[in-house]
């Protein structure tokens, strides 16, 4: 069964973190990302407090760096 994503505003580094294992997990059980945890991310990397967003980026490009492509071009930070 699919786990849901919800769409959240990262309040610290441990949600960052909970984020970056969740996108870990679905790329390796998926192949890839759902739409619906893509848009979910590009939001919360969106609207995340600047030192999130860059902490979320540098988790990404060392543990799912296959992920990569899926934050490049959405930013993020306020």
């Amino acid at each position: 069964m699919a786990r849901t994503i919800s769409v959240l505003k990262w309040e610290s580094e441990a949600e960052v973190e909970n984020a970056v294992h969740d996108i870990k997990a679905e790329m390796d059980r998926e192949g890839g990302l759902t739409k619906e945890t893509e848009r979910a991310m590009q939001h919360s990397l969106r609207i995340a407090d600047p030192d999130l967003t860059d902490h979320f980026l540098k988790l990404v490009r060392e543990q799912v760096p296959e992920a990569l492509h899926y934050f490049e071009e959405a930013g993020g930070g306020a």
